[in-house]
């Protein structure tokens, strides 16, 4: 039995003529590729965080400061009528340092330890003033007053004055 080509006939194909179009069509899909991998690189990168606003007008420069001043003199205030205990009243004016911290650099310090508050950059204007004065305030705070000699002998008064001096000297 014979198959029904017949081997005597074959002739060799013209080159492929469009060779040329292929090697085009190829370098620009590996330039897809390439540009498709460098924009899924570039837009998963952690966005770097903004510089916190300025704040303008009525709450700029003093005015802003009066309702930090405000908050630290209520404190003394309730503690001196009683309302609140010596270490609340610590506990109180360290949120007071925290949150006027995070509303300046815009980043939250509320739940930052004293070693969180340490790895801060500088760059983030008053850090090292809010870091002075949480390490102040930690003693009076936490410590045992019957150990430890500065947490004895600090007072509320003496704590405010701390955290005035943060709000006051930020940014100068």
């Amino acid at each position: 039995m014979t198959s029904g080509i017949k081997l005597d006939d074959l002739v060799p194909a013209e080159p492929f003529a469009s060779a040329g179009a292929f090697g085009a069509v190829a370098v620009a899909l590996l330039l897809t590729a390439a540009a498709s991998a460098f924009a899924v690189w570039f837009l998963s990168r952690p966005k770097r965080p903004k510089a916190a606003p300025r704040p303008k007008g009525a709450h700029s420069g003093a005015h802003g400061r009066d309702v930090w001043r405000a908050r630290i003199a209520d404190v003394v205030t309730r503690h001196e009528g009683g309302s609140l205990t010596r270490e609340e009243a610590f506990a109180e004016l360290a949120s007071i340092a925290r949150e006027f911290a995070s509303e300046r650099t815009g980043r939250d310090f509320n739940a930052h330890t004293l070693t969180d508050i340490r790895r801060e950059t500088r760059a983030a204007g008053g850090v090292d003033l809010l870091r002075t004065t949480i390490a102040a305030l930690y003693p009076p705070e936490f410590a045992d007053v019957r150990v430890n000699a500065h947490a004895r002998t600090a007072d509320v008064s003496e704590a405010a004055g701390w955290v005035s001096n943060l709000v006051e000297r930020w940014g100068r």
